[in-house]
């Protein structure tokens, strides 16, 4: 399933498809639970950093294969590679009150295959989820 979605209210419609996609294959609810939740991390950095706050494309590729869920995202935003970067100390950024960094510990702990290319402009992160 190819989808490109121009909005963060569209955000709902992703995790229904991202379920959908799992059950419909199969896949346990664990996995289906696991694809939404790095899912919703990726969608709403994408339109507040990549896009600050505003509209912009961001195409969505979900396959679902015999024990994974394959995941292709692509926005137009900055470069932004977060396979560069530096894993950070939540424990340290929570004390002194820094916000973010969560998402890259969350995403590098529940992805496996993860890649990131800069492809036509475009940040490209590929990923499967396994349960």
């Amino acid at each position: 399933m190819r989808r490109v979605f121009f909005s963060l209210s569209e955000l709902p419609v992703l995790l229904d498809l991202a379920e959908d996609s799992c059950r419909g294959a199969g896949l346990p609810d664990s996995l289906a639970f696991k694809a939404q939740v790095v899912l919703e991390e990726l969608f709403v950095n994408i339109f507040k950093h990549a896009y600050q706050d505003k509209d912009g494309p961001a195409e969505i590729i979900l396959k679902a294969e015999k024990t994974a869920l394959f995941i292709r995202v692509a926005d137009q935003g900055p470069a932004f590679d977060p396979l560069a970067e530096e894993m950070p100390d939540l424990q340290q950024r929570f004390a002194e009150g820094i916000p973010g960094g969560a998402g890259l510990v969350l995403l590098h702990s529940m992805v496996q295959d993860l890649q990131y290319s800069r492809l036509n402009n475009r940040n490209v992160l590929e990923m499967r989820i396994t349960a």
